[in-house]
């Protein structure tokens, strides 16, 4: 991609990119951004259960389709240095999973700290992403996702509640 050939799409002159966005990581931040924050809207709008447990898993779903159906996105999104520019897309979704970890800890269910919890939920999600990204579409191992996320979910949250760590 070119800005020439986004400017040419906008029905704008290049130079009208540069001016608005600054340079092409500047538009690429921003297009992510938008879309992003749309996608953040959506999960925050999803109804939560009362079932601490299923929402967090609900939202592992949605994370883990989100980057199957958006590659290029997930990638750009994924990306450390960008991702620390898009504070208002990558801080609403954490947001909401750390939401809905809280609850889960109010429940007594964590085996470790909220914070843990996330971390670990976000690292898995990511890399199964990654991973079956680099796989051909017919050739990815979908059952990979549910094997992490399990093996997530066996390290951080218990069946009978504990007292709850923060």
């Amino acid at each position: 991609m070119t800005t020439r050939t986004v400017a040419t799409a906008a029905g704008v002159q290049a130079p009208t990119i540069y001016r608005l966005f600054g340079d092409k990581d500047g538009l690429l931040d921003a297009v992510a951004e938008h879309v992003f924050v749309a996608y953040v809207r959506t999960k925050t709008l999803s109804a939560e259960t009362d079932d601490p447990v299923a929402d967090v898993d609900a939202s592992w779903a949605t994370q883990v389709g989100f980057g199957l159906a958006n590659p290029a996105l997930f990638v750009l999104m994924s990306d450390p240095d960008r991702g620390t520019r898009l504070v208002a897309g990558v801080g609403g979704g954490e947001d909401i999973l750390l939401r809905r970890v809280h609850r889960v800890a109010i429940a007594g269910r964590l085996a470790v700290t909220e914070r843990r919890a996330v971390e670990m939920i976000r690292t898995a999600g990511t890399g199964v992403v990654h991973t079956l990204l680099t796989m051909p579409p017919a050739d990815r191992q979908l059952d990979l996702v549910e094997a992490v996320y399990g093996a997530v979910k066996r390290a951080i949250i218990v069946d009978t509640p504990v007292i709850p760590r923060r």
